[in-house]
Formats: structure tokens, sequence, C-alpha cells
């Protein structure tokens, strides 16, 4: 890879690294800040002068990147998770009394989509 290939690797990376920052929140992005906190540049970074250096740095910063990106995907989806289980615990309490017998049906609905999801009923409250 050349330098300008590279030059426009790094580019495109940070571009995208923005994009995905504006759509974090502030507890995101503190998040992601306190995990960087303490990582010493990298030592690609310091020689960058060097091919075979730039494209180390140029990897690190795209891994970099997909692991933050994965790691706020992996919180939104818990997040998600915890508030759907508490929908189905509500659904669930409700569907107990005669008056929303109608909502029986849905609990079983959540209850199978859950076991084909997870491999397992949803966990008791």
């Amino acid at each position: 890879m050349d330098e300008k290939s590279t030059a426009e690797i790094l580019r495109v990376a940070n571009d995208t690294s923005n994009a995905f920052r504006r759509t974090l929140t502030d507890e995101e992005r503190a998040a992601l800040d306190a995990k960087h906190e303490n990582e010493a540049p990298s030592a690609a970074y310091a020689v960058a002068t060097r091919e075979d250096a730039t494209i180390e740095f140029t990897i690190d910063a795209l891994q970099t990147l997909g692991n933050d990106m994965q790691s706020i995907l992996d919180r939104r989806m818990e997040k998600l998770y915890r508030e759907a289980l508490e929908v189905y615990y509500a659904t669930e309490e409700l569907a107990a009394k005669p008056e929303h017998a109608h909502l029986r049906e849905q609990l079983e609905a959540m209850r199978a989509a859950h076991e084909r999801q997870y491999g397992c009923p949803p966990p008791p409250r």
C-alpha cells in the first residue's frame, strides 16, 4: 500500500470516527474517552515515516474504530434487551388479570420469540 492510499484510508477512518462520535450520547462518549484515556500512543504512529509502520498504524486505527463501534452497539443492545424484558414483565402482570386476558396471546408470542432468539424462556423477574 502506498502512502497516498494509506493517507486516504486514514482520512476515511477519521471521518467515519467523527461521524460515529456525533451519534453517541454524552454517557457513551465519556465511556469511550475513559476507555482510551490510559492508552499510549501507537508505536507505529511514532515511526510512521516507514511504510510498514504506517500500514500498522492504519490497521490499528481501523481496529480501534471497529472495536469502539462494537462496544457501543453491545451496550445499546443490552439496554434494549433490558427494556424489552420490562415490557414483557408488565405484559405478564397484566395478562394474569381476567380483564386483560386478550394479552395472553401477545405474551406467548413474546415468550416464543425470546426462546427462538436466546434458546431459553425469558428470565424470571
